[in-house]
């Protein structure tokens, strides 16, 4: 008997997972974050087949949007990085003045405490 109620449970305990409601699809990035440029490189390439490169002008041409394609991207994502750089600087030098002036803070009043026993 023993199996069968282990066996109902862990049916019963799979049909829970499933019945929970779905996770709401995120939002673009662009638009979960202001002040972040889109990422708008056009026009992307899109593969011909075979059969419709006829030519070497026709490959050329492939080849050239690609690569244009490639140099927007790679622009994009060496901005990005190097604003994310940025802005890890910026709470890094944020974070090392508050524990500037938390430690003087504490220092200060650990000289205030001595002062005070002193007198």
């Amino acid at each position: 008997m023993k199996p069968i109620l282990l066996a109902t449970a862990l049916a019963l305990g799979s049909l829970a997972a499933f019945a929970q409601a779905p996770a709401p699809e995120a939002a673009p990035a662009a638009a979960a974050t202001p002040g972040i440029p889109p990422f708008q490189c056009d026009p992307k390439p899109v593969y011909p087949g075979i059969d419709n490169i006829k030519s070497e002008a026709d490959l050329d041409k492939l080849k050239a949007t690609v690569k244009k394609y490639q140099d927007c991207v790679k622009a994009y994502v060496t901005e990005r990085n190097a604003t994310s750089k940025a802005h890890t600087e910026a709470g890094n030098a944020a974070v090392r003045e508050h524990n500037a002036v938390m430690k003087k803070f504490v220092d200060d009043q650990e000289a205030a405490k001595k002062a005070q026993e002193g007198k």
